[in-house]
């Protein structure tokens, strides 16, 4: 065997290899997506009393194919996405529109809107769109749960209650979520900032033996019945 016979010609494999470099050598912009989206994070804050929140993501198809947009989904029941049309040409400018339900949700709220979207030659991008909604929080506590060992000393511990600065109340009293059942705990309400900071302070009844109670704060001011979803606890055990 001559050595002609034994060594084949390495042309193919370097016009493989050719190819390949010259595809990963082509600009970023063919492998870009098409939709370009004016702000991807939207932001906001919302007051005591609102409902829900709309949020609008302004897009452009910059690509060079017809985009059709396949599916649109949210991480979260509460959020809805809506378009008023799907399929968009080059140039096209639109927008989707999402509504965030508040609900009896509070604090940071962070939602996801996944929109997925096929151009003409079938390829498929995914985009991730983010609502971040900040929700006032009426009331806080420091802490909210109160415990004493059973045949300890009946010591009487505070829970700090602060409302929010702009949803001020004042604290009346505690009513007891089951009336019917004897009281295992004394209060006493001491005001630090009248409408906004106040001092509850607990003492157990019967520190011999385990109970405890579920207590409501009370106030004038509450007139949606706010408050009934903010109780403290109390244990002896």
């Amino acid at each position: 065997m001559t050595s002609s016979q034994s060594c084949k010609s390495p042309a193919p494999i370097l016009r493989l290899l050719a190819a390949a470099l010259t595809g990963l050598a082509l600009p970023a912009a063919i492998f870009a997506a098409s939709l370009d989206w004016k702000k991807e994070t939207q932001h906001f804050e919302t007051e005591f009393g609102d409902k829900k929140v709309e949020a609008t993501y302004p897009f452009t198809n910059v690509g060079e194919s017809t985009v059709t947009i396949i599916e649109t989904s949210a991480s979260c029941g509460c959020t809805v996405p809506s378009l008023s049309k799907k399929v968009y040409e080059p140039g096209e400018s639109g927008e989707l529109n999402a509504v965030f339900d508040i609900g009896s949700r509070q604090g940071k709220q962070h939602k996801v809107i996944t929109v997925v979207t096929e151009d003409a030659t079938g390829a498929q991008d995914t985009y991730e769109l983010k609502l971040e909604v900040d929700i006032p929080i009426p009331v806080t506590f420091n802490p909210r749960v109160r415990f004493w060992k059973i045949n300890s000393e009946p010591t009487t511990q505070d829970i700090e209650v602060t409302f929010h600065e702009k949803h001020p109340m004042i604290l009346k009293e505690l009513e007891r979520k089951d009336p019917d059942l004897p009281a295992k705990f004394e209060y006493e309400i001491e005001t630090v900032t009248e409408g906004l900071k106040y001092i509850v302070k607990l003492t157990p009844k019967t520190p011999d033996e385990q109970s405890r109670d579920t207590l409501l704060l009370v106030s004038e001011q509450d007139k949606e019945g706010i408050l009934d979803r903010y109780p403290i606890y109390a244990y002896v055990r």
